[in-house]
């Protein structure tokens, strides 16, 4: 039986202030009533962030990712929007894409309904003598999308609110870096057996860098500031390096050009951004790189890895080579981290798990994700449903 006062208190202890806020209660990463309403009020009730779609450049490029267990299809139409589709034929359900490519069109592999780009029915073998058939009635399942700096927002409910109300002031503090100009050159998707939180605090903390990564980041990264102040559902927290975060400390040598038009105070920084509930990224000196996360169980997740580059810097005879550097510092960090988060995971899971305190600098991003989280928590009705349902 669970005790529905000490929870809620306990999520109350994660809206006090920064340097007073406590860690989210243990129970909120283990258990299955609890993730399906994260599911409902965090991922299909406002706008999320399902990764980034520079590298869709042309009319008919298209990636399709599982999302939720909902198939989706994210494509760019003649006009070159991002469109995202429910990854499904109106015939008979057949999925329609796999993987990542272009395409004329969509055409289902099972009985060749066709789509254009922009979702429409175009054709159909064999309908003619199908009474009171309309292809103006099947169109392609679209979600609302948008794109911005890169990154595709879709949203799976119903009358969304505007996307600005939930990152307004983000392309602002992102201002200082050209992130219209940065091309994905790889994209690597795993599993982790730890909550979907869990895997974005770490990512967002400066707080276990010398213990879990002694030997490959953790002298590169200097103390952070204090969060910027950031209106909407993220937070970002800046921060100087010894050289350029997105290599190993032993493996700077391998440094590619700076991106194009950086001020001077953004050398040697990087700066760590979490866009709620499911994406964040680090963009430094030379590269942006991005992990996108999505819920399979309570302790499980998915991962998507995104690392990417100016397109100046994509184009050097040497960016082959280089690159691959970046690419063993993004895959030695996530081989040091994915153990401890498992450790964590199997704490976290002990009945005896009682709510942390938070470093008010080092921990500052998942102080504000934790406060974020709190007020949504508390004033979900589903959650209440479920606290007076453990009574």
């Amino acid at each position: 039986m669970l005790h529905n006062l000490s929870i809620e208190e306990e999520l109350r202890n994660c809206l006090k202030n920064h340097d007073e806020s406590s860690c989210i209660p243990p129970i909120c990463y283990s258990n299955e009533k609890i993730l399906e309403i994260e599911k409902d009020i965090f991922f299909k009730q406002q706008w999320i962030c399902i990764g980034h779609v520079k590298f869709l450049k042309k009319a008919g490029d298209y990636i399709t990712k599982d999302i939720l267990n909902t198939p989706v299809i994210i494509i760019r139409d003649k006009s070159l929007q991002i469109r995202v589709f429910a990854n499904v034929c109106k015939h008979r359900s057949a999925k329609l894409l796999e993987g990542t490519g272009n395409t004329k069109g969509i055409i289902c592999p099972f009985h060749s309904w066709a789509y254009n780009l922009e979702g429409k029915l175009k054709g159909v073998p064999n309908m003619n003598d199908a009474r009171h058939f309309n292809k103006e009635n099947l169109s392609l399942k679209e979600f609302p999308s948008e794109e911005r700096q890169g990154f595709c927002f879709v949203h799976f409910g119903d009358n969304p609110e505007k996307l600005d109300d939930q990152i307004d002031n983000f392309e602002n503090i992102h201002s200082k870096w050209p992130m219209e100009s940065l091309l994905s050159t790889r994209e690597r998707s795993f599993n982790v057996n730890c909550n979907w939180k869990a895997f974005l605090e770490v990512f967002n903390e400066y707080y276990h860098l010398p213990f879990v990564h002694p030997e490959t980041i953790g002298d590169v990264y200097q103390l952070p500031n204090f969060p910027d102040k950031t209106k909407g559902s993220f937070t970002s927290q800046f921060g100087k390096t010894s050289g350029t975060g997105a290599l190993l400390e032993k493996e700077q040598e391998y440094a590619l050009p700076e991106m194009p038009g950086l001020n001077a105070d953004v050398i040697n920084s990087v700066r760590y951004t979490w866009i709620f509930p499911n994406l964040t990224f680090a963009i430094g000196n030379d590269a942006l790189w991005i992990y996108e996360v999505h819920p399979i169980g309570p302790e499980s997740c998915k991962v998507f890895q995104t690392t990417c580059f100016p397109e100046t810097t994509i184009k050097l005879d040497r960016f082959e080579k280089l690159s691959k550097q970046y690419y063993h510092r993004m895959d030695a960090a996530i081989e040091e981290d994915i153990p401890a988060l498992e450790n964590q995971q199997a704490g976290l899971r002990n009945p005896y798990a009682e709510q942390g305190r938070f470093s008010p600098l080092l921990e500052a991003n998942v102080v504000s994700f934790a406060n974020w989280y709190a007020k949504k928590l508390i004033s979900s009705s589903n959650f209440n449903s479920f606290l007076n349902s453990n009574t």
